[in-house]
């Protein structure tokens, strides 16, 4: 083996140390607060949630636990919110130290906020306008292989993302017919922010925040090309988060952005012939017209 491979060697093994000792550290701080409150491994059992070995192997960091796990341990063990804080600490340092893609993480996040100005977020176009979207680009569509339904999603977007027609009127329909169902159910808030608008708070390109804790929040910055970049440095992450805001507060609040969605949906709508109601031999010479126009 080559000195080269050696290095590569040692130096995925020490992320894989750090990686585990992050876990380790979690495990260890369940353990604590599960004997302060004097309970046992069986104690903290549900149903569908958690098993009593499962707490077992988060203590020795052997598991690494999902967010609602977390959030279970947390609630369970009184931890008002520092245990979620710990498990949101481990995993983004985790993250960091493995070099994965920022989108990892989003399956991980409570809130995902996001503002996209010239094009659907990825999260909700749906297959057909993001194989056109890529078409435009001139690369594959990034439509995300999922998304992690149980966060809440706040989307702020520009009137120009949804007037701007990508595929044609049958795709570009289906997929503000796409967006208008998810905008109507219990975990998405979508608003738009209208041409009218003199001063817009943004003119860089699209950006995200995850909230992976109570006092955890990253901001992902997207690229035309590759993963983006993920900021994590606190001053910065505020930044970002107060631009959001501002952007919500020039968008239409949540009911208007849903109805100017229905109405760019109509009015993408097909001219439906209009059908013979009459009969006999009046249909059928109303009928032979309306195909000899057809023909014209």
């Amino acid at each position: 083996m080559s000195s080269r491979q050696q290095g590569m060697n040692r130096g995925r093994s020490g992320q894989t140390a750090s990686v585990d000792e992050e876990w380790a550290r979690f495990g260890r701080r369940v353990g604590e607060l599960r004997e302060e409150a004097g309970l046992s491994y069986g104690d903290l059992v549900m149903r569908e949630v958690c098993s009593a070995e499962e707490v077992r192997r988060i203590e020795v960091g052997e598991k690494t636990p999902p967010r609602h796990l977390a959030e279970y341990l947390d609630s369970r063990l009184n931890a008002h919110g520092s245990l979620t804080n710990a498990w949101a600490r481990a995993l983004l340092n985790a993250h960091l130290v493995s070099g994965a893609p920022p989108h990892e993480l989003d399956f991980s996040a409570g809130t995902l906020r996001e503002f996209h100005p010239g094009a659907v977020p990825p999260q909700l176009q749906t297959q057909a306008y993001a194989a056109a979207l890529g078409r435009v680009q001139g690369k594959p569509g990034n439509r995300p292989a999922g998304r992690n339904r149980a966060a809440s999603l706040r989307v702020v977007i520009n009137e120009s993302a949804v007037r701007t027609v990508v595929g044609g009127a049958d795709v570009m329909r289906s997929q503000l017919d796409d967006l208008i169902t998810c905008a109507r159910g219990q975990r998405v808030c979508l608003q738009i922010v209208p041409v009218y608008v003199s001063e817009h708070p943004c003119s860089m390109g699209p950006f995200r925040l995850l909230t992976l804790g109570p006092v955890y929040t990253v901001a992902h910055l997207l690229s035309p090309i590759g993963d983006g970049q993920l900021i994590t440095r606190p001053d910065h992450v505020r930044a970002f988060t107060d631009l959001f805001e501002d952007l919500r507060g020039v968008a239409l609040p949540i009911n208007e952005s849903l109805d100017l969605l229905v109405h760019l949906a109509e009015s993408l709508e097909p001219v439906q012939e209009r059908q013979a109601i009459t009969s006999g031999e009046e249909g059928r010479v109303l009928s032979s017209l309306s195909s000899h126009r057809a023909t014209l």
